[in-house]
């Protein structure tokens, strides 16, 4: 239906609501999911999974978050879930908020977290806050991820699996070949693909490549590597390319990350 009125997912929040109902023939509810995932994706760092948690929280549009509290959502959110949430979430409210008050802003969820982590040690957390944390959810637990039926199995999988996060985490900096990974886990290349993508929604090569630009990212903060050092330090061999990856996951250029990190410094830590 979208496609047939020339309308693009990632282009539904600049439609009227009842446009979109018109053309969809759903329910109102339905559009304002629709609306409500195209534009909260619209914005820098934030994926699928946190849309739909602005949706279970009744969210439907940035208007909604306009002068609300990134702090209170979280707080919310956590007593809504029952267990407390990776802190980075709460820096992803954050910038929501902001967002829907600075709609031309560029800013990424991880630009809130100096922010976050001053307030929370002025503040603290609630007295409700709850105790369990958000990985002990069965959920969240990747072994109940993977596609095999026996508790044991799904165990047996996941510790092999992580055999190949081992595996890339010492080899970081080296090629790494699909079938070097499958060995690593003691699995076919098949088996280990299927099970990894089950148990991380991502295949391995896409973690690989998460890893190696968060450890760019370390280096470039942390050592006077040039840019192209640290891109073969993280095993990537095209210049363009890590520029091209690193600037779409973290929304700047290595150097432009590297001149932020330097400018934030006080000028006695230099």
């Amino acid at each position: 239906m979208l496609r047939r009125a020339g309308i693009g997912v990632k282009e539904i929040h600049l439609h009227k609501l009842p446009e979109l109902q018109n053309i969809l023939n759903v329910s109102k509810i339905r559009v304002m999911e629709l609306y409500a995932l195209s534009e909260f994706q619209s914005l820098p760092s934030i994926g699928i999974r946190f849309a739909y948690d602005l949706i279970s929280m009744g969210y439907y549009s940035l208007k909604q978050l306009k002068g609300k509290d990134g702090a209170k959502l979280i707080d919310q959110f956590e007593l809504q879930a029952g267990v407390w949430i990776d802190p980075c979430v709460e820096d992803q409210f954050r910038l929501v908020v902001h967002h829907a008050k600075h709609p031309e802003s560029q800013k990424n969820w991880w630009d809130f977290t100096a922010e976050r982590k001053v307030f929370r040690a002025k503040n603290g957390y609630p007295a409700t806050r709850p105790n369990q944390p958000w990985f002990d959810l069965p959920q969240y637990q990747v072994h109940n991820q993977l596609l095999a039926k026996k508790q044991e199995t799904k165990k047996d999988l996941h510790s092999r699996l992580k055999s190949s996060l081992r595996f890339m985490t010492k080899n970081l900096s080296q090629a790494i070949t699909l079938r070097q990974l499958a060995d690593a886990s003691s699995l076919s290349s098949f088996h280990f693909l299927r099970n990894f993508k089950s148990a991380y929604s991502k295949t391995p090569f896409q973690y690989l490549t998460e890893m190696r630009l968060k450890h760019a990212c370390k280096l470039l903060r942390d050592t006077g590597l040039s840019i192209t050092e640290v891109m073969s330090a993280c095993g990537l061999e095209n210049l363009s390319s890590f520029v091209r990856l690193f600037k779409r996951r973290f929304g700047k250029t290595p150097g432009g990350y590297r001149k932020e990190v330097l400018d934030q410094r006080p000028q006695n830590s230099l």
